[in-house]
């Protein structure tokens, strides 16, 4: 083990050497002038961070709009096989809605049969899809078609 009076020998004699000198005024204005201009790669590496950034965002954007054209594809075929019940979706949004007194109901005129014993006035509306409903109410209308249903459950995930 060295000693306190060991050490300090050994950083007399580093300074007699030069080794631990301060630097001169002059060395400091030389060392200044001998560094290289970093501000280049500064610049290309925020660069380089700002676009990592951008395709990031662009990636994240693109696979929200690829999961949400994947899930109306799934649910487009899914309604091909097995068309949705009107009536149930009718009686879920007349439940949800029950407090805003529905007035109507707007339905495919293929779908109107469906729904001739829920007891509310039923309005034929071809320019709905099939098992697409619009609850009028006093107050407004409620949409209750696919696009609609589809989306919110979307945002819900996103």
């Amino acid at each position: 083990m060295h000693t306190p009076d060991e050490f300090r020998s050994l950083a007399d004699l580093l300074r007699e050497e030069q080794f631990l000198a301060a630097p001169s005024t002059e060395a400091i204005e030389n060392a200044a002038v001998d560094a290289p201009d970093l501000s280049g790669e500064i610049a290309a590496a925020r660069d380089v961070r700002l676009f990592h950034a951008r395709v990031e965002e662009a990636i994240e954007s693109a696979v929200a709009t690829l999961r949400c054209d994947i899930a109306a594809e799934v649910i487009g075929r899914e309604l091909q096989l097995a068309p949705a019940s009107i009536a149930e979706i009718v009686r879920r949004a007349l439940w949800r809605f029950h407090a805003e007194s529905p007035v109507r109901v707007r339905v495919h005129p293929e779908d109107i049969s469906a729904l001739a014993e829920d007891g509310i006035q039923t309005v034929a509306d071809s320019g709905l899809r099939r098992g697409d409903a619009v609850l009028e109410l006093g107050a407004g209308t409620i949409d209750v078609t696919l696009g609609v249903r589809l989306d919110a459950v979307l945002r819900a995930y996103r």
